[in-house]
């Protein structure tokens, strides 16, 4: 086609030379062709250059979408302002073709999470040379946080902070009250337990793969929240997450979290207790949570780390085996949160050793 031909001759020919004005000339009025396969030709032509001519570009990238998407999805003749006006206005398809830009700038990835439809955000989250600041990541989890394969997405990115990761986590828990599996197959007297035990069960997964620095951030987002519960506290020390308990216990006790650590290591059972009731612990269970302090401490652990699943396991036995029946809320006692509990740690331990040895054997094999 001799548009095609002509858009590749301008791009051939010497800047400024007279075959280059000409051929520009040409393009120009090639732009008011009715036809949309001619202006669609020179666009798939132009598309890729950086010496292609800034208004015939600029001209096709406000065409119709079939002209207009192979513009905006590669031309580097377009600025970061245009782009976001032309994401502005433009439709589903536009917004798309945008969002699919390779080293795509972050003030236009900001656009598209700020106002962006549903389908181009999904894309700019496949992009994954996208530049998207955390505070655009945050945006869309505010905007989006009812999307199951949204959230999901929003989860595998690195930048997500972590009490935004919480949130979107507790969404996707709170969609387990009408799954069909859970339907199916927890009564439905256990259900409240159940989906309270998934709650309880996010926050220890995301506290486990938290960084140090991290924690207390995450803990005083939760404590604003009031899911700083006597049983979720008591969960963290029984698996293994002392230093979620710890951060926790800080927190909630106002002590520095240094201080806290050495604390929880060296005092008596009567200073202990008092943190216990600083951190407002219901005295019901401060027997408990005593117990499982000294059963860490005797495995030499100091607070800064987490236990390892068997050490979890071990832990809860050995409470288990020590502590007299009490009270951990108004429906629900230790011991037999603890049995729970300790079904539970089994079977992950139990789990993690079948798909080691299951690794072990295909390595072998």
């Amino acid at each position: 086609m001799a548009a095609h031909e002509f858009a590749e001759r301008c791009l051939a020919a010497e800047p400024g030379s007279q075959e280059q004005a000409g051929m520009t000339a040409a393009l120009t009025i090639l732009l008011d062709d009715p036809s949309r396969a001619v202006r669609k030709a020179i666009a798939k032509a132009l598309a890729t250059s950086s010496r292609a001519p800034g208004h015939v570009i600029r001209c096709l990238a406000g065409d119709v979408d079939e002209v207009a998407i192979p513009i905006l999805k590669s031309s580097p003749i377009l600025s970061e302002a245009e782009l976001v006006d032309l994401f502005a206005e433009g439709s589903d398809a536009v917004q798309c073709a945008i969002a699919e830009r390779e080293n795509l700038p972050a003030s236009v990835a900001a656009a598209i999470c700020e106002v962006g439809s549903e389908a181009a955000c999904r894309s700019l989250l496949r992009n994954t040379g996208a530049q998207v600041l955390q505070s655009s990541l945050l945006r869309l989890a505010q905007r989006f946080d009812d999307r199951p394969d949204i959230c999901d997405k929003l989860l595998k990115t690195r930048d997500l902070p972590l009490p935004v990761r919480y949130q979107l986590l507790m969404r996707l828990a709170e969609n387990l009250d009408d799954h069909p599996i859970v339907l199916e197959r927890v009564p439905e007297h256990q259900r409240r337990t159940f989906l309270s035990d998934a709650e309880d069960k996010v926050v220890l997964r995301l506290a486990l793969e938290a960084h140090a620095e991290e924690l207390p951030a995450f803990v005083e987002h939760l404590r604003a929240q009031g899911r700083l519960t006597t049983r979720l506290l008591l969960r963290s020390v029984c698996c293994g997450r002392l230093r979620f308990f710890a951060a926790a216990l800080a927190n909630l006790g106002q002590v520095p979290l240094p201080r806290l650590c050495k604390l929880l290591l060296t005092v008596r059972r009567s200073a202990l207790q008092a943190i216990l009731r600083k951190a407002g612990l219901p005295l019901r269970a401060h027997q408990a949570f005593l117990l499982a302090i000294d059963i860490a401490r005797q495995a030499d652990a100091d607070f800064t780390y987490d236990l390892a699943l068997d050490e979890a396991r071990m832990l809860t036995e050995t409470l288990l085996a020590e502590l007299q029946d009490g009270a951990l809320g108004a429906d629900e006692d230790v011991m037999a949160f603890l049995r729970r509990f300790a079904i539970d740690v089994a079977r992950l331990e139990a789990r993690l050793l079948v798909r080691n040895s299951t690794l072990r054997v295909t390595a072998a094999a």
